[in-house]
C-alpha cells in the first residue's frame, strides 16, 4: 500500500481552498484501513463542484475511495 503523505505548504494551500466555502464536509488524517501509520491528508464527504474545480486548477489530484474524496498532491 503507497504512504499517503503530503508536503505540509501543499496541505495548508488545499485547506485555504476547501476553507472558502463553508458548505463542505472534510476529516483529516482518516486511517486508510483502521491503522493510524497510513492515512488520507483530507478526506472530502460533501462539496459543491466549484471546490473540486480550484483544487484541480491548484494541482491536486482527487480520487475516490470507499470513506470519501481523497485530496493529494504527488
Amino acid at each position: 500500500m503507497r504512504r499517503m503523505n503530503m508536503q505540509e505548504s501543499d496541505f495548508r494551500r488545499a485547506l485555504e481552498i476547501i476553507t472558502r466555502n463553508n458548505r463542505i464536509t472534510v476529516s483529516f488524517n482518516t486511517p486508510i484501513a483502521d491503522n493510524y501509520s497510513h492515512v488520507y491528508p483530507i478526506l472530502i464527504h460533501e462539496s459543491n463542484a466549484s471546490v473540486l474545480k480550484r483544487l484541480h486548477e491548484a494541482g491536486y489530484s482527487l480520487s475516490m475511495t470507499p470513506k470519501g474524496l481523497c485530496v493529494m498532491k504527488y
